[in-house]
């Protein structure tokens, strides 16, 4: 099923990203498209880890789950997104892209994935 994403990722690629990866809430891969510096793994896991410490600590606060997670760097951003209950889009861009732009086109990929799904 892998496979079936790959356009998905491959339109954010064009649109600025220079890496993305579609990651279960375990961690696991199920498409990437990241640097090859990148460790695929590593990176999803990770991911994974950010949004469900992120959404532990949102549970203690009495919130709904986190739709959306930027971890900000001088070098530039990952954005990671809530996509359905076991999925998540994560997104690597350069620090000069434009937020406002960026999650518009996050927001057609997500769509794009759950129609899949």
């Amino acid at each position: 099923m892998a496979g079936i994403y790959e356009e998905v990722l491959d339109d954010l690629k064009i649109k600025g990203i220079s890496g993305s990866a579609i990651i279960d809430k375990e961690g696991d891969i199920i498409e990437t498209d990241l640097p090859e510096v990148v460790h695929d793994e590593t990176f999803s896991i990770m991911c994974a880890t950010i949004l469900g410490a992120s959404n532990n600590a949102n549970s203690e606060l009495d919130r709904t789950s986190v739709n959306r997670i930027i971890v900000e760097s001088k070098e530039g951003k990952i954005i990671i997104t809530s996509v359905q209950q076991d999925r998540l889009l994560a997104v690597v861009v350069g620090d000069s892209e434009r937020l406002g732009v960026l999650f518009d086109e996050i927001k057609k990929a997500v769509k794009k994935i759950k129609q899949i799904s």
